[in-house]
């Protein structure tokens, strides 16, 4: 049965492989703004609501870049610099900027293996930072390393781990109150939904992040609908939240704009500085920018109408061919002023 809150056209209609036991979403516009919870088919006792923590997975970038740009606007981080003359490791020996990193465009490989050999979170790191497959600016590959290794950077530039220069950056300028990050934090159980069976809840389901046994760039962040929605509400209000302005006007259009070097290098959408324009998996139209994770999460900011969309599963709860992308676009379309279709 849709949970007792669950307004009309965001969680009804709950398609049998889409595999969530928890969901919550968020659609705000002009109008107003409208969110719903609902447990699903794979329900394992809990009430989502308000409270519920999500693995963000891949959303985490999303934080990351923000707190980029932050570093940029204090003047302590270049975009366009060496990242090696922060970060000397053979990931950015073959001269990858931070922009590079950014735009996924510094040859790096999508992924690292060594968590499946080895449990030590040092050389599973050290994987993570290993040499690049192709030379910086020439090939666009969406890729976990590069935001281990921008996180990395981040880190020595802000000095201090990466979940603080999150919290203190990011979290704390927008009222981000939910945000935890596994696996440094300790996360409640009870108020998480469970990720896919096997993985602990409240423990980061992606397996490199958790190997590394420390906050990393690519994912780890566990969050609200609240704490997801004040993130698209500062990118849709250009950098401002809460009165303030928590990123500079000029930082927050190289987040929506599709960045140059991305392009040359072949990017399949506009790939601006960590986010996403126009991605068909999870948006209706070339005015939309965000980002997706493989848990089943996603934020949509619409530039043409203003509004945000929000959607936060535990989609890989009913396994990995579990897909929600008809309802991402379905959201996606809400905020484009397009009912309830599910895309053009």
């Amino acid at each position: 049965m849709p949970h007792p809150a669950q307004p009309a056209g965001l969680l009804d209609g709950r398609a049998a492989d889409e595999g969530w036991s928890s969901a919550a979403a968020l659609v705000a516009s002009s109008a107003g703004t409208v969110s719903a919870f609902a447990d699903g088919p794979g329900d394992v006792g809990a009430t989502t609501g308000g409270q519920t923590r999500f693995d963000l997975a891949s959303v985490t970038k999303a934080f990351v870049a923000l707190a980029a740009a932050t570093l940029v606007d204090d003047g302590l981080l270049d975009l366009d610099a060496p990242a090696r003359e922060v970060l000397d490791v053979p990931a950015t020996s073959s001269g990858a900027t931070a922009r590079h990193l950014l735009t996924h465009t510094a040859g790096l490989r999508p992924t690292a293996l060594a968590w499946r050999t080895t449990a030590d979170p040092d050389a599973v790191l050290a994987d993570a930072l290993g040499p690049p497959v192709a030379p910086p600016g020439t090939a666009h590959a969406y890729s976990c390393l590069s935001f281990i290794a921008l996180g990395r950077v981040l880190e020595e530039l802000a000095g201090e781990r990466l979940d603080r220069v999150v919290a203190r950056r990011v979290g704390a300028p927008l009222g981000a109150a939910g945000l935890r990050w596994s696996p440094v934090d300790v996360v409640d159980a009870a108020d998480v939904a469970p990720t896919e069976p096997g993985t602990p809840t409240g423990r980061v389901h992606d397996e490199l992040a958790a190997a590394t046994a420390r906050p990393v760039g690519n994912a780890g962040l566990f969050g609200t609908l609240d704490d997801v929605a004040r993130l698209a509400a500062l990118v849709a209000d250009r950098g401002a939240a809460g009165g303030r302005q928590v990123v500079s006007e000029a930082s927050s259009r190289a987040l929506v704009e599709p960045d140059d070097v991305a392009r040359r290098a072949g990017a399949p959408w506009g790939q601006a500085l960590g986010l996403r324009l126009g991605d068909p998996g999870f948006m209706v139209s070339g005015d939309q920018v965000g980002h997706a994770g493989f848990t089943g999460t996603s934020f949509v900011v619409d530039l043409a109408t203003g509004a945000t969309a929000v959607l936060l599963t535990n989609r890989v709860h009913g396994g990995r061919a579990s897909s929600v992308v008809a309802r991402r676009r379905r959201l996606a379309a809400l905020a484009a002023g397009l009912g309830t279709q599910e895309g053009r």
